[in-house]
Order: C-alpha cells, then structure tokens, then sequence
C-alpha cells in the first residue's frame, strides 16, 4: 500500500490521507460511519457477508465492468461482490495461514514436525520439558486468538454450515465441530501450551518473543515472516517453517487460505473521480507488477509476475494446496473475528464454559442478523 500511494502521488500530484482505525473496532466503527453517511472517498474492507452493513448498492462504485476485473483470480471475487456487483480492488496480501515453528529449535531438540495432533500435542509437552513455551499466543490484544482457523475445521466436518447458520437454521453451540474447536482452545490453555503469561502477550511484542527462542510456534500467515518479522530481524525469517494447524477436535489438520481486503470508492463522496482515477492505476499490469516486486507473497492478479511467494510456502506447496481452503468466516452473517475471540478467551481461561461461549457467539451473530433485517432472524425459530 505504501508503494502504490507513493506512486500515485508521485504521477497524478494528489495526495492521499490515511485514517487508521483499532483494529478491535475497526468493523463497528465503519458501520457507523456509513450509516450516518459519513464515509471517506476510499474505504479498505475485507468484504464477504459484512458487506452487507456498508449497503454498498448505496454508497459505494459498482465496479463490476472495469477493465481490471478480468485479471482477478477467481477465489477472490466472491470476497468483493455483493448481489452479482464487484465492488473493489483487492490490493492486499495472498498469504497462507498455518502455525509458524522455528526449525532451530526443532533441529536442537529433535524434534519432527508432527503429523497429526495427537503428535502436536506431544510436541508441545517436548518444549515444555525443555523450558520453551510452545506456542506464543497474544491474547491480550484478543483477535489473535483467531478462532476463524478452527471455523474452516467445523465447515470441513459439517456440510452446509455457513448456509445454515445464515438461515438460522442452526447454532454454534449445537455443532460438534465447533465445540472442539473451543475445547481446543482451553486444553492448551489448560496444559500450559500458550505459556503462564498469554494473557500480557500483545502482537507487538511477537517478533521480540520469536527472536528470543523462548518461544517456538505461532499461529499466524507466512507473509508475516517478511513483512514484519524480516524487518524487525534481518534473517530471522529463514529459520522458521510452516506447517498445518491442528485446531479443533482430533483429526483436525488444515492450512487456511488468503484473506483479501479490497479498496473501495465512495460513489457519493466529494472526490470520487479522482478515487476512481486512484484504482484505476493501480489495476494498470505495469504499476501492479510495480507495485509486487521483489516482495514474498501471492497476489490477486494473473498479470503480476515480480512477487515472490515465500520460501515456507514453496517448500510446503504440495501439502499446502491439498489441506487449504479459503477462509469461510468472511460468509457467515454476524462473524466478527475480534468478538468471536473473546468469547473463545473467557471459555479458554474458564470464565464460562464451551457451550456458555457460543450462546454468546450465537447472540451476538443473530442480533447483527436482525440489525440487517435478515427475515430468518426476525422471529424465533
């Protein structure tokens, strides 16, 4: 993003203002600008059913028609579209999800890659034993708790999930899928597997604690190790591997694929041609190519070939591609990765239990449901 507003900038001479929003509230806040019409010329989204609270047959460009949209990628487009109409330009990382291990560690305990989460857990005993805490966990700034891992798990092991749950036609809490996915959550709570001080561990503070080797895994995206990690470190990023996520009940084994946040035009905002004008150059082949260049990820856009996906994913490709599927909290109506995580930390730390949790889950999706006037949610079932 910081290249592509350099360029534009550098080109047109008008200059883009950034406003930076909590990534806690950053979801409420933007339903609410919008629905007092406050909205900026461009606004970043991540799409999927919560577009539907931006009303963006209201308010936002249909861009179903630019010439760019024919060099997207096919799984991406669902991301950006509301009723058949695109609207956005997704400009973002193409990363995969799985749990980052730092093969130093491995290599001087031992230690294999496990294969399935009986061996994940007996892993993480094997770190204990040696005085590593397995997995880092930053649970103070709560959203990374990413319970949406384990979501792609219950989808995998209940056909129709995100439909039916769309259709209040079942509940979180009913599914024992989803069930384990929490239990997951309090048995490495429980045995020590995030460590005895997960609850002062920020996000910030992960690169300094995968640095130290008092940690040896997090559950995060590949692209971090260069985009944050690399930086932070110079050459860190080469000791770490990827391997698959063993969240949710015992069988449970998957990589999660790319997120994708798209820029989107506010169609009755004062500058609206000159946003237009600003995704227009970007989606040009020669700026995107640009634009990627040299940096360590997958793109949306079958013109771009200067990116480099990562050395973890090259090396896990043929596994990551048959244990990936895209992310499918994005489609279910009322998720929100940072409320949902919440929950998951009061039944993690014991506060309430499982079933506690996603009748807290179920309220909060089913009240969004009814603030969108969804006709399944206006009376009990």
């Amino acid at each position: 993003m910081k290249r592509a507003i350099a360029l534009y900038e550098k080109q047109t001479g008008n200059r883009i203002e950034l406003q930076a929003l909590p990534i806690d509230t950053v979801d409420t806040l933007i339903s609410k600008r919008v629905a007092i019409g406050e909205i900026t010329d461009l606004v970043m989204h991540f799409g999927g059913a919560a577009l539907s609270d931006l009303h963006p047959e209201r308010n936002f460009v249909d861009m179903s028609s630019e010439d760019w949209v024919a060099d997207l990628t096919d799984e991406v487009k669902p991301r950006l579209s509301k009723d058949g109409r695109l609207y956005g330009l997704p400009l973002w990382e193409a990363s995969t999800s799985g749990t980052l291990y730092n093969k130093r560690i491995f290599e001087n305990l031992g230690l294999r890659v496990p294969e399935t989460q009986e061996e994940f857990f007996s892993l993480c005993e094997r770190l204990l034993e040696a005085g590593i805490v397995p997995v880092y966990l930053a649970s103070k700034d709560v959203w990374p708790l990413m319970p949406q891992f384990g979501m792609d798990y219950s989808a995998e092991r209940t056909p129709g999930l995100v439909e039916a749950l769309n259709a209040n036609k079942v509940n979180l809490a009913d599914v024992p899928a989803v069930q384990e996915v929490v239990d997951w959550y309090r048995t490495m709570y429980v045995r020590g597997y995030f460590g005895s001080d997960s609850s002062n561990n920020n996000w910030d503070g992960l690169p300094a604690a995968l640095h130290s080797g008092d940690y040896a895994m997090v559950m995060s995206w590949d692209v971090y190790l260069y985009s944050d990690l690399e930086i932070k470190y110079p050459g860190l990023a080469g000791d770490f591997g990827l391997m698959p996520l063993f969240v949710g009940g015992k069988d449970a084994k998957l990589y999660e694929g790319p997120n994708a946040a798209m820029i989107m035009v506010n169609k009755n905002g004062s500058h609206a041609k000159e946003a237009m004008q600003f995704t227009r150059f970007l989606a040009q082949p020669a700026v995107l190519n640009n634009i990627y260049r040299n940096l360590k990820t997958g793109t949306y856009f079958g013109s771009v070939t200067t990116n480099q996906p990562t050395p973890q994913y090259v090396e896990n490709k043929e596994q990551i591609v048959r244990l990936s599927s895209p992310s499918i909290t994005p489609f279910i109506v009322g998720y929100s990765q940072y409320e949902m995580a919440k929950w998951v930390q009061q039944a993690m730390t014991g506060t309430i239990t499982t079933r506690e949790a996603l009748s807290g889950m179920d309220n909060y999706r089913k009240q969004a449901a009814i603030d969108r006037g969804i006709p399944e949610f206006q009376y009990p079932r």
